[in-house]
């Protein structure tokens, strides 16, 4: 088959092939005595659709992410709006705050900025704006462009002036066309070109003009035809127009050339496929000044800002001493900055969870905070009671648990294979990478009651304490004992290395990295770990295996419009059986079908639910999100979906019991007197899916003989089993 190319946003045959220089005239619309403005027709593109909502909707949409235009900006923060609608990161800080346990003043505080930044530059005033003639101002943003490398780059606050106009030019025919004109005027905060960052184009000034003609009786109400962009009886073109302040001093260079002709084709492209708000699209994540094109999945349980700064100094931290010092045999960058970018993630999510923060907010060296001897004083006991310890399954080359043990957060890991990785580590953080096997409870039971392997007793692993005593100390402490011995009692099935449970001690948090086999078992594992208060997680997916350990592709859920129109998702119905399923869509389809006959809207209606999600649901890596959601709704976890922000592919996460562990945090754990019968309920939730899951292979005794036989192949060396590179 022919693989059909990308139509290109414009056609280059109407572009005169001059350098731009040659091509430049006065603004017709900003030049002035003062100021020379300039454009060109290279510059100009006409005969657009797009009615001028579209145009609005996505400059509010880039305003926040330049980096859309430039790969050297990690983001744009808002430092002042004269609407009030767009959020500083002070007020989406504190908002974070609000609904966890960290301090809503500190974290107001912390990671916003770099270190070098003063506080009150929070408070950066709008340039004075420009008088245009026949346009009136209608807003003002400023916004401060942060770079990816703070080393290389500065932060550059830029004024964003909003102007309108609606013009009737006299006509000699019988209607009279309404020009629809945006204006939008973008200005660095600098005095002298050599202020301008790499990543700014070489201007004093960039602006984008908009004109759209209509007629009077075109349909220019852009709620007529919600998502979509409005449909003119008669079309009126629309212009859009790059207007430039250029340094006098300053050669209009091939470099900006390209860049002009970039952020052009870029306003375009994305016009294209910009949908506009509706009741439906916006909610308290995903606010309507953002329109539809901010994905809901992104930034939705924390700040942008926070996570992004943390990355930042995670990076300047531990990156090039892990890149220098790998030993394997894949490629060290990716793996380095994937990790460092979840660890961030991580760190952000226990400050808002558990109200703990890494180690060097908690010494005298922390500017933000106010009695630095008290919190230095008590700052390894307050930890300790605050933050439960955490264990990365499968944890691979063990950079995650290493990044998180030296910011302060106890915890360790363990993984099937040992890795070269783990000998360029501290013997501290060694001692926390263990190579274990983890053979799930009902897969243990099964096989020990049935005397499969010539064992018949029950181990005991020292892992498998569930007290509050020793905690993730004594839990590292236990297995360290026990990798040194691999006889029946470590070692049950004959794996080849020491196997255990699952039983970690209790409110341990569960973090399970691209752990492949483990990814579904994580939400049973996190509810076996302690039924009466189950354990919360995240979940990163990456290759799809059913729970036996086998490779296997689960088939995509297939929710209806109607059900996704209610905010339901691929969990509804989990535990149904195919056939069952199969009878209710049908069934909600039918009661989907118009009285009135109104086909158009109907059909309108699914294609947008479909387009957010059923594309994503249909391979494999959407299908094995959704089932890891689904069993993690199944046995009681509130689940939430979120795209990460790190360099990979397989980036969703399924986070578990977040809000539920971050109120109890709130209310000291205070214990649930119906907790026991909660508990027995959740077991029996959970062997329910293990039953329903495993009849595929033949049974759970079937399923738990082909994980044990998987377990030694993969001890057996290269070429028997599944060897992972890095995770």
């Amino acid at each position: 088959m022919t693989r059909t190319s990308r139509k290109p946003p414009r056609d280059p045959a109407q572009l005169s092939g001059k350098p731009l220089a040659e091509t430049l005239e006065p603004s017709p619309v900003l030049h002035s005595e003062t100021e020379d403005w300039t454009t060109s027709q290279d510059l100009t593109e006409y005969g657009l659709s797009f009615v001028p909502e579209v145009m609005q909707d996505l400059t509010l949409y880039l305003l926040a992410n330049p980096n859309v235009n430039s790969s050297h900006l990690f983001r744009a923060d808002i430092l002042f709006d004269s609407e009030g609608i767009l959020r500083t990161p002070r007020e989406k800080a504190q908002s974070f705050a609000l609904t966890g346990n960290a301090n809503a003043d500190v974290i107001a505080t912390t990671g916003v900025f770099d270190g070098d930044e003063k506080e009150e530059d929070d408070e950066v005033g709008p340039i004075p704006a420009r008088e245009v003639p026949g346009f009136s101002l209608s807003r003002t943003v400023v916004r401060r462009l942060v770079p990816r490398n703070p080393k290389l780059d500065r932060t550059l606050d830029q004024t964003c002036h909003f102007y309108e106009a609606e013009t009737s030019p006299a006509t000699g025919g019988r209607e009279q066309h309404i020009c629809r004109r945006s204006l939008v005027i973008y200005t660095p905060h600098i005095t002298k070109e050599e202020e301008i960052p790499y990543y700014h184009p070489a201007l004093r000034s960039l602006a984008y003009l908009y004109d759209y003609n209509t007629s009077p009786g075109s349909n220019t109400d852009p709620s007529s035809t919600p998502g979509e962009p409005p449909q003119d009886t008669i079309p009126g073109p629309g212009t859009l127009t790059l207007h430039t302040l250029l340094f006098p001093s300053l050669p209009i260079t091939n470099r900006l050339e390209r860049t002009l002709q970039a952020l052009l084709n870029t306003q375009i492209r994305l016009a294209r496929t910009t949908r506009l708000p509706t009741p439906s699209s916006t909610s308290p994540s995903t606010p309507q000044h953002l329109g539809a094109n901010k994905n809901p999945l992104k930034d939705n349980i924390l700040p942008q800002h926070l996570v992004q700064n943390t990355y930042t100094r995670l990076k300047a931290k531990y990156a090039s001493d892990l890149c220098q010092n790998w030993v394997e045999t894949t490629e060290p960058s990716k793996h380095v900055f994937e990790d460092l970018s979840i660890a961030a993630f991580l760190i952000e999510l226990w400050r808002s969870m558990y109200g703990v923060v890494p180690e060097d907010e908690r010494g005298a060296e922390n500017p933000h905070t106010q009695d630095a001897a008290t919190i230095t004083a008590t700052a390894d006991a307050a930890v300790t009671a605050k933050f439960p310890g955490f264990v990365d399954v499968a944890c691979g080359n063990g950079v995650l648990v290493y990044i998180l043990f030296k910011e302060g957060y106890e915890g360790w890991g363990f993984d099937a294979r040992r890795r070269k990785t783990w000998e360029i580590f501290p013997a501290r953080i060694q001692t926390r990478l263990r190579e274990e096997i983890y053979v799930p409870r009902p897969f243990h039971d099964a096989m020990m009651s049935k005397k499969i392997d010539s064992n018949t007793t029950a181990p005991h692993h020292p892992s498998t304490d569930t007290g509050e005593a020793g905690g993730v100390d004594a839990a590292v402490d236990a297995n360290a004992d026990a990798a040194t011995d691999t006889d029946s009692d470590t070692d049950p099935f004959g794996v080849g290395i020491p196997s255990h449970t699952g039983q970690f001690p209790k409110h341990t948090f569960i973090i399970s990295n691209h752990a492949d086999e483990l990814t579904v078992w994580t939400p049973l594992m996190a509810a076996l770990l302690s039924p009466d208060s189950p354990s919360p997680f995240v979940a990163i997916p990456c290759c799809s295996h059913s729970l036996s350990g086998a490779k296997y592709r689960y088939p995509p859920p297939k929710p209806v419009a109607s059900s996704l129109l209610r905010g339901k998702g691929e969990g509804e119905g989990v535990g149904d059986g195919e056939g069952v399923r199969q009878d209710k869509q049908q069934q909600q389809q039918q009661q989907q079908q118009p009285a009135a006959g109104d086909l158009k809207t109907l059909r309108k209606e699914r294609q947008d639910a479909q387009s957010t999600e059923a594309g994503f649901l249909k391979s494999m890596y959407g299908s094995l999100t959704a089932k890891t959601k689904a069993v993690a709704e199944e046995v009681g976890f509130e689940v939430e979906k979120t795209l990460l922000r790190i360099p990979s592919t397989r980036n969703m996460a399924v986070v578990g019991g977040r809000r539920v562990t971050t109120q109890r945090w709130k209310e000291g754990l205070k214990e649930d007197e119906s907790s026991d019968a909660g508990a027995g309920h959740i077991v029996e939730k959970v062997m329910a899916v293990v039953h329903r899951e495993c009849q595929r292979e033949g049974g759970v005794e079937a399923a738990a003989k082909i994980w044990i036989d998987r377990a030694r192949g993969i001890n057996k060396g290269p070429g028997m089993g599944k060897q992972r590179g890095s995770h």
